[in-house]
């Protein structure tokens, strides 16, 4: 499965940095959501925080669409200029 069937759709921010990391390899394919997911609201964790950075960068180079108002992020299903 590619990166961008893992985000196809909108998901919540600490979702979205969760299947990034199973998706690189960080987390196992088997570990659940509930059980890092205090790493995603916690200031100053640095997985969480390199995770939920990689998604923003990405967000910035049009890779993924960003919905600021509910901090949410998708695939951009238009290709990208390079």
């Amino acid at each position: 499965m590619e990166l961008k069937d893992v985000l196809a759709d909108w998901l919540d921010d600490d979702v979205a940095a969760f299947r990034l990391g199973v998706f690189l390899g960080v987390f196992p394919r088997d570990q659940k959501f509930s059980g890092v997911k205090r790493m995603f609201w916690m200031d100053g964790y640095p997985l969480g925080d390199m995770l939920l950075e990689i998604l923003d960068r990405m967000a910035r180079a049009g890779v993924l669409l960003k919905n600021e108002d509910d901090v949410q992020y998708k695939w951009n299903p238009a290709p990208i200029e390079l």
